[in-house]
């Protein structure tokens, strides 16, 4: 077995030839709103265009208890979050307050904004219907524009004459490599790497992956330095997949990543 390692301070950008036999899947990150405890607590700030219940209720990660929404005493209104540096956001999921579906949105945009003052609407939904508690919706588009402040403005309810949310948890897109259903692993030629990630924390993360695999995450890894993409990756544990699962992913943090090592070897 041959082996070349190149260790990679950050970022190197590798000039390896890629295959047709990954392709990307499409994922999204956990929730990036932090529970909140207030409308200000523990970071970014929520709020609201009437605020019958306070704003952070949607976003304090209990979607299931009745007191744990955030309320309004008017028929359209809207809730805001606001991050703390700016985000892409491409997928939100609603959760309607327990027991009161007739209070959930039937028709609204989710906008975002960079000013507060400012939107651009990123999706638009109407006649959303058959709620059911403690069980989410989730929508999803597409955006490649960083946003600080995303909010869902609503322009009717189903019935009632309050407007409330359970829960309002927002995602980004995350990049990941998988195999097309029906192609074997390896990559022609045999081509693969070890790929070490040290994270700040001093912990490493080793996986066995195709070159293309690394490009992407090396790829993925460049835009963000840039300043773009998503703040996640995704890589699938290919050697480690134990267990009834389909696939385990480990998903990377951005400004978790100290530094990471490419060990490239041929079979």
């Amino acid at each position: 077995m041959k082996k070349a390692c190149i260790t990679i301070l950050f970022l190197v950008l590798l000039s390896l030839p890629l295959s047709n036999v990954f392709a990307a899947e499409v994922e999204y990150s956990e929730n990036l709103i932090p529970k909140m405890t207030s409308n200000t607590l523990p970071s970014g700030v929520a709020s609201a265009s009437n605020e019958f219940s306070y704003a952070y209720r949607s976003f304090d990660g209990d979607f299931a208890t009745i007191s744990s929404a955030w309320g309004s005493n008017e028929t359209t209104a809207w809730l805001r979050y606001d991050f703390l540096k700016p985000e892409v956001i491409e997928q939100y999921v609603i959760y309607p307050q327990t027991t009161a579906t007739d209070r959930a949105p039937k028709d609204w945009t989710f906008e975002g904004s960079n000013d507060g003052i400012t939107w651009n609407v990123l999706d638009t939904q109407s006649n959303i219907t058959e709620w059911v508690d403690s069980t989410p919706k989730k929508f999803t588009f597409s955006n490649s524009n960083l946003y600080k402040d995303y909010r869902i403005n609503i322009t009717a309810n189903n019935g009632s004459q309050y407007i409330t949310l359970g829960e309002l948890e927002m995602m980004s897109k995350v990049s990941s490599s998988t195999p097309n259903p029906g192609t074997e692993e390896p990559t022609p030629n045999g081509d693969r790497a070890i790929l070490v990630v040290t994270m700040t924390t001093g912990l490493e993360k080793e996986f066995d992956l195709s070159m293309q695999e690394v490009n992407d995450f090396i790829a993925w890894y460049e835009g963000k330095q840039a300043g773009s993409g998503s703040a996640f990756y995704a890589i699938n544990k290919h050697d480690n997949n134990k267990g009834p699962f389909s696939s385990r992913k480990d998903y990377m943090l951005y400004d978790r990543i100290l530094t990471f090592e490419v060990s490239e070897y041929s079979k």
